[in-house]
């Protein structure tokens, strides 16, 4: 479902914003807004116009008229449709680079959706920009881990797996993630043909506290 547009308006921003530019700028995006609705499963014109909208957004970085983080996502999802693979990485690694997201969901959003479309390398960009930009989120480890080893890159969700486990004992567990993550980590090293290591029994042990 696409995201709600929203633009309540304060006074307070009624007297940063003459009256006329303001109206003007409720009437554009609204005009947008229409268009977005109209295009429907159309693609192509929903892309150029959520690009349109987004570049209004960027134009007026910061101001709350615009939702630019949800738009961005929806603007990646029309050139996923159209299979415009590098137009819909870019586009949320912009986002991110933005500010337009709070954590890394957007980022391993994108990654998951692309893994799922056969798109595993182009995948590894914005798994990457997830880990450098959010290191100490542990549910990216989990996330990449689960869809690698779904696709039965068990030696890349194992690594996934691994660091997302080394950091989550570092950090003492406060999402209790190793409930997930050493499950889906034994599963990868019992499809390797590899026994449980060193690491498994100190997780075991933090997660029955």
């Amino acid at each position: 479902m696409s995201p709600r547009f929203r633009h309540r308006t304060t006074k307070k921003e009624f007297r940063r914003w003459p009256q006329p530019t303001a109206v003007a700028l409720e009437e554009r995006i609204d005009e947008i807004m229409d268009r977005v609705a109209r295009a429907g499963d159309d693609h192509v014109e929903r892309a150029a116009v959520l690009k349109e909208y987004l570049t209004q957004a960027r134009a007026r970085d910061g101001e709350t008229w615009f939702d630019a983080g949800a738009w961005s996502e929806e603007l990646a999802d029309s050139y996923l449709a159209l299979g415009r693979v590098d137009d819909a990485v870019a586009t949320i690694a912009n986002a991110t680079r933005r500010g337009y997201a709070e954590g890394a969901e957007m980022l391993y959003e994108l990654a998951e959706k692309l893994m799922r479309s056969g798109h595993e390398p182009q995948a590894r960009s914005p798994w990457q920009d997830a880990r450098s930009g959010y290191p100490e989120d542990v549910w990216i480890y989990v996330q990449a881990g689960i869809e690698y080893r779904d696709m039965g890159g068990y030696a890349e969700a194992l690594d996934w797996l691994t660091a997302g486990l080394e950091l989550a004992l570092r950090a003492g567990d406060p999402e209790s993630d190793l409930e997930q993550l050493r499950p889906l980590r034994a599963s990868c090293l019992s499809a390797l043909g590899r026994q449980l290591d060193d690491i498994h029994e100190p997780a075991a042990q933090r997660e029955h506290r």
